[in-house]
C-alpha cells in the first residue's frame, strides 16, 4: 500500500512572495535534497525550542531540528575558510546553527556530527561537515518505550 502525498496548496501571490524574501539559500542543496536551494525556516511557540526548515522550490523536502548548542553544552563546531566563503561569513559573523532530527525504530535523534549552518544577514545556508568529527550523527535524544 503506497501512501499518496496531499495536495498542493495554492498560495496566493503575497504569501508567495513573502516566502521568496525569507528564503534561505542553499546554493549546494542540501546533501540527498541537492535540487532543493531554497528553504524557510519556521519557528512557533508549539515546537520551541525545535524548528522547522521547508524548501519552497523543487520536490518536498522538509527537516525539524534544534540548535544542538542546546543539547550539549559547549557545543563546538569549526568551520573551515571553504565553508566560511560559502555562506559568506567570517570568524565574526553570527550564525545561526540546525542539528537535524531523524526517527529510526521509534527513537529520535540529532545529527551533531554534519550541522546545518545559515547566515541570516546574507539567507545563505549550508550542510557542514567538520574535519574533525567530534561529534555523532545519531545524538540518541528519546529511547523506545
Amino acid at each position: 500500500m503506497s501512501a499518496e502525498a496531499p495536495p498542493a496548496v495554492a498560495l496566493s501571490p503575497d504569501v508567495q512572495e513573502g516566502l521568496a524574501r525569507n528564503a534561505i539559500t542553499f546554493p549546494d542543496g542540501i546533501p540527498g535534497f541537492e535540487t532543493c536551494r531554497r528553504f524557510v525556516l519556521l519557528t512557533s511557540d508549539a515546537l520551541a525550542p525545535l524548528q522547522r526548515i521547508e524548501s519552497i522550490e523543487g520536490p518536498p523536502a522538509a527537516f525539524l531540528g534544534i540548535d544542538p548548542r542546546l543539547l550539549l553544552e559547549g557545543y563546538r563546531c569549526r568551520l573551515t575558510d571553504t565553508d566560511l566563503r560559502a555562506l559568506s561569513a567570517d570568524g565574526d559573523s553570527t550564525l545561526l546553527w540546525f542539528a537535524i532530527i531523524s526517527e529510526a525504530d521509534g527513537i529520535l535523534s540529532a545529527n551533531l556530527r554534519a550541522p546545518i549552518v545559515i547566515n541570516p544577514q546574507r539567507m545563505i545556508g549550508r550542510q557542514v561537515l567538520p574535519d574533525e568529527g567530534l561529534y555523532p550523527i545519531r545524538h540518541v535524544l528519546t529511547t523506545k518505550a
